[in-house]
């Protein structure tokens, strides 16, 4: 299973997410470097984790707040991983865009997408090994500006997403993120049963390697972690051990 730490990027830092509430991000304190600076975190990350894949979220972009490409760009040239990177894909011209920012792949956020035609037209201008979907869900309900995905459960949006020939797909409960409370596991099971041919990956709640050991038996193909690297509850041991 793939280990992929997460970077939340607001106004030049590395923020602490917390259950979607972007008002309340904060930079990120963490046990495994002293500033909130993009690139030492991403290098601190990587040496604790030994991992090549990052998933990136531009928060500014997601708020309509301007974006974080520069830093992108950055991260891209100077960090030896992959991007994946949420910039609030809403059209064809703003995943070339992000693509063009050094994204290894681009992530299309359900919560950012006006409109299925937006989906579909995204699709037709990238390469498929560089798009991947996230189902972005809070209060049990999928987050989107697309009436056909907006406020539908879950599974019935995985559905129609396979469908469609999603391969490949986040399964983001944003009102777990940065609580450590465990993820989404009745989603997760399910989906899995449901849908056994699709890469899936598991976002928002891990805690500790117990979580870690459980998505991978699940057959998971990978997870997100954030919170859990910054206060030492997921370590360089801890990791050596899954391996």
């Amino acid at each position: 299973m793939r280990i992929i730490p997460v970077l939340d990027l607001m106004d030049g830092q590395v923020v602490q997410a917390i259950r979607g509430e972007r008002e309340r991000y904060r930079p990120v304190q963490s046990c495994l470097v002293s500033t909130a600076e993009p690139l030492a975190v991403t290098r601190a990350l990587q040496e604790e984790t030994g991992c090549g894949e990052f998933y990136v979220a531009d928060l500014d972009a997601i708020r309509g707040q301007g974006d974080q490409l520069t830093i992108l760009r950055q991260l891209a040239t100077q960090v030896g991983a992959a991007f994946w990177v949420d910039a609030a894909i809403t059209d064809a011209a703003s995943a070339l865009r992000t693509l063009e920012a050094g994204a290894s792949k681009v992530i299309v956020g359900s919560e950012s997408l006006p409109s299925i035609k937006a989906l579909r037209a995204i699709r037709a201008v990238s390469p498929a090994q560089r798009l991947l979907l996230s189902l972005d869900i809070a209060k049990g309900r999928v987050l989107s500006q697309s009436p056909t995905l907006a406020n539908q459960p879950p599974l019935d949006a995985l559905a129609w997403l396979v469908q469609e020939g999603w391969s490949e797909i986040i399964l983001l409960t944003l009102d777990r993120v940065g609580t450590e409370n465990g993820p989404d596991w009745p989603l997760l099971k399910v989906a899995r049963r449901r849908f056994p041919s699709i890469s899936l990956i598991a976002g928002g709640g891990v805690r500790n390697p117990g979580d870690l050991q459980e998505l991978a038996a699940l057959g998971v193909n990978g997870t997100l972690v954030a919170t859990a690297l910054h206060r030492g509850r997921i370590t360089a041991h801890d990791l050596r051990l899954l391996r």
